[in-house]
């Protein structure tokens, strides 16, 4: 990426200027300058140049994860040269995994990126699960994915989500601060983490994280922080929809803790939802809402229930399933 310094960064290292201004990672940064990647106006520097204001910085690094383009469809929402928004559908992995390896939304993104003209590498900010449906933010720029990360961490990326629940929820709004760690011995599913484990466990997990096998903060009985807030938009006799926004982006986040008040899922067989109304999860990504990490625009982009989420709606209106 390039950026022109401002005058007021005089005197500024360059080192002060990616770190404080830019927001850009340490591993970003030491990446670039690991391969001569830091220039200032085109010349090779160290980090601890000191800038003048008005010069142009640009960062190159290494390209990374890159995925085989391949022609699957993909509904883009927005897109502009640093940034992609795609609409994901319902079944389909958003990146390359052991039991995935091809017809995923990166390898989608991957195509379309390749046919324009652009650098074919798929950048996922965010991930859902395969069955959520819904927006999928990816960058375009190494940089700009640092950038969307940090603000990722910040809780910068405003996402709302639509879900629905079995039973009716009394409340009409609510947090859920626990925190999750992995089911001891399941190789996907988490849980509320509450009570210690056992000894032995403890011991198995010494071993495993010894063994660089996992990682630890998964595993650990204190789990790791994790905050859903939810709000109540329409009640069934028996289901209810809601609006969820996270504070944290744990994997399984909103279907551990909604399983946690008692109202799993609809469809959600893993944490103890029914499929008698719909064979999948009823979770769907609605809408995003950022600052453009470049332009420092205001984004905010929405995604209307799929068919299938529709489709029930509909059935519960008319009664179906609410006995």
């Amino acid at each position: 990426m390039r950026f022109q310094v401002e005058p007021e960064a005089r005197g500024m290292r360059l080192s002060q200027y990616l770190f404080d201004r830019l927001k850009l990672s340490h591993s970003l940064v030491r990446r670039a300058k690991v391969s001569g990647g830091l220039l200032v106006d085109g010349q090779p520097v160290r980090t601890s140049h000191v800038l003048s204001g008005g010069e142009v910085v640009e960062i190159r690094v290494a390209q990374e994860g890159r995925v085989t383009p391949e022609p699957v469809p993909i509904q883009v929402v927005y897109e502009d040269p640093y940034l992609l928004v795609v609409d994901k559908p319902a079944g389909m992995v958003v990146h390359p995994v052991r039991d995935y390896v091809s017809g995923t939304l990166a390898n989608g993104v991957a195509y379309h990126l390749l046919r324009s003209g652009a650098d074919p590498v798929a950048r996922p900010v965010q991930r859902i699960d395969r069955e959520t449906s819904g927006l999928v933010l990816f960058a375009k720029e190494p940089a700009v994915a640092s950038l969307l990360a940090r603000e990722l961490e910040r809780h910068k990326l405003d996402r709302c989500y639509v879900a629905l629940v079995e039973g009716v929820v009394a409340a009409d709004s609510g947090t859920v601060d626990r925190p999750l760690r992995r089911v001891w011995g399941h190789p996907v599913a988490r849980e509320v983490a509450e009570g210690p484990r056992t000894p032995e466990q403890e011991r198995l997990l010494a071993e495993a994280e010894a063994a660089g096998r996992v990682l630890r903060e998964e595993w650990t009985a204190a789990g790791q922080p994790a905050v859903t807030h939810w709000r109540v938009l329409r009640r069934w006799r028996g289901a209810t929809m809601l609006e969820l926004r996270l504070e944290t982006g744990r994997t399984h986040q909103i279907r551990v803790h909604m399983a946690y008040l008692g109202h799993p899922l609809l469809g959600d067989e893993l944490y103890g939802g029914s499929r008698r109304l719909i064979g999948r999860q009823a979770l769907h990504a609605a809408s995003l809402a950022l600052t453009h990490p470049v332009s420092g625009e205001f984004l905010h982009f929405t995604s209307p229930l799929p068919p299938d989420l529709a489709d029930l709606v509909a059935r519960l209106d008319a009664g179906e399933g609410t006995a």
